[in-house]
């Protein structure tokens, strides 16, 4: 089946994190039909193994499988399925090259084995983390690959860059108790919703404290009352935090949960601040880069992003390379007109087998 197949077919079949098991199961009936022998892992991912050798060091290569919840409005040849749904991300045709690689590989002489992951979840930053906890990163790793499509670089030309190339993304939300009373005698209350728009009010302070100007510390929602004459009880705020070095992570996280109980002790109200702690930066190997450079790769040098990506946890295990693939001028990612051109698909497959074909011993010499 071609790279173009496998993406119309993938295409048609968006499915939300948590819930990619028509996905996988597709996948497993390719790489099955490949003469693989998949393996399910977190109930909704799946690898197979190439080996070269028993002995032989690996490299993972890993395509993420969600779709976002958005209602597709693309120039796609085909369209999603499900209403409301659609791979507005590239998950598609991550899935497809990477098939599409397991495919042109069978049989290649290498020196290193190869695990081709297919992991769900990566919008929620939650899938790399199961996966990894279900095992599937191998004893013997040497490095670890992704690649993503990306707009607005050159359709078919590869782009990355060495350190940290997107940040960190954690979510946080602060949850407030008051006491209730009439606004005729507020004093008797404990005001929730004051409590939060003072907090809201202190992110600008924290934020520009940062040691980098680009961290981002976002509000996306502040709910709190339910009557225009009583003192809000109870009261909720929800938001991200983006940075590029874990130095502001740990900073900005201890001085907004500062701030927070500093509001809540002015109002004589409860706090509680929880955190999810995403994924931690995507930070690549500049070694990596060099290699595939020194065999003729072509690697455009790209800006930083404050997106986020749950591949950066890979890199806890093995040197790690996130590479964009581009896709040319598309509407944005995450975007209701969002498509990948198929005439770029190829390219992702040949760039996967430039770097299966490339020696990497030097990095367990």
């Amino acid at each position: 089946m071609t790279v173009t197949e496998h993406y119309r077919n993938l295409h048609r079949i968006p499915e939300l994190a948590g819930n990619e098991f028509e996905t996988a199961a597709y996948i497993e009936a390719e790489l099955a039909k490949l003469g693989y022998a998949p393996v399910r892992v977190a109930g909704r991912g799946v690898y197979a193994d190439l080996i070269a050798h028993p002995a032989a060091k690996w490299l993972l290569f890993r395509a993420d499988t969600d779709a976002l919840a958005v209602e597709e409005r693309s120039a796609a040849p085909v369209c999603s399925g499900p209403p409301g749904v659609m791979h507005a991300c590239g998950h598609d045709s991550h899935c497809a090259m990477l098939l599409s690689a397991a495919e042109a590989l069978r049989g290649a002489k290498l020196s290193h084995n190869i695990r081709f992951l297919f992991q769900p979840s990566e919008e929620t930053t939650e899938g790399a983390a199961e996966v990894i906890a279900a095992g599937t990163v191998p004893e013997g790793i040497c490095a670890a690959f992704a690649m993503h499509v990306w707009p607005d670089i050159e359709k078919g030309k590869t782009a990355s860059r060495p350190g940290v190339m997107m940040a960190s993304s954690d979510i946080f939300r602060i949850r407030l108790r008051g006491k209730s009373a009439h606004c005729a005698r507020a004093a008797e209350g404990a005001d929730a919703l004051r409590t939060a728009v003072d907090i809201a009010a202190a992110l600008p302070g924290i934020r520009e404290s940062a040691q980098d100007p680009r961290t981002v510390l976002f509000l996306g929602s502040l709910h709190g009352g339910k009557s225009h004459n009583v003192v809000c009880e109870t009261a909720e705020l929800f938001g991200t935090l983006r940075t590029f070095s874990g130095e502001d992570r740990e900073a900005l996280k201890a001085r907004l949960s500062l701030a927070a109980e500093q509001a809540a002790d002015r109002h004589k109200t409860e706090a509680e601040i929880l955190w999810d702690m995403g994924c931690p930066m995507v930070q690549n190997d500049e070694r990596l880069i060099s290699a595939l450079q020194s065999q003729g790769v072509e690697i455009l040098t790209t800006e930083a992003t404050l997106a986020g990506e749950d591949f950066s946890r890979y890199g806890a295990f093995a040197p790690a390379l996130l590479l964009w693939l581009g896709i040319g001028a598309v509407p944005p990612l995450h975007s209701p007109g969002f498509y990948v051109p198929e005439d770029a698909l190829p390219a992702g497959v040949e760039l996967w087998q430039r770097i299966a074909r490339t020696d990497w011993s030097w990095l367990y010499a």
